[in-house]
């Protein structure tokens, strides 16, 4: 069983939606896997402070591909 690290993913239209300019967003070449079939690098992240409930969420990897999600919290 593949066991790793859990990422937030934005897409870069619900990061455009929210106002933020891909100047806002850190560089990163982190490729993210079994989101989808072939797995994607990531554009940048971008701190974003989320809280729903009890979780707080705050790093999120931003990937430019059309998604059926506005946010996926890992």
């Amino acid at each position: 069983m593949y066991e790793g690290l859990a990422v937030n993913i934005m897409p870069k239209s619900t990061m455009n939606d929210l106002g933020i300019t891909i100047e806002e967003v850190s560089k990163s070449q982190t490729l993210i896997q079994r989101f989808n079939i072939e797995g994607q690098c990531a554009i940048g992240m971008i701190y974003v402070e989320l809280i729903v409930g009890d979780s707080a969420f705050s790093i999120f990897h931003i990937i430019d591909g059309k998604t059926s999600y506005e946010l996926l919290l890992g």
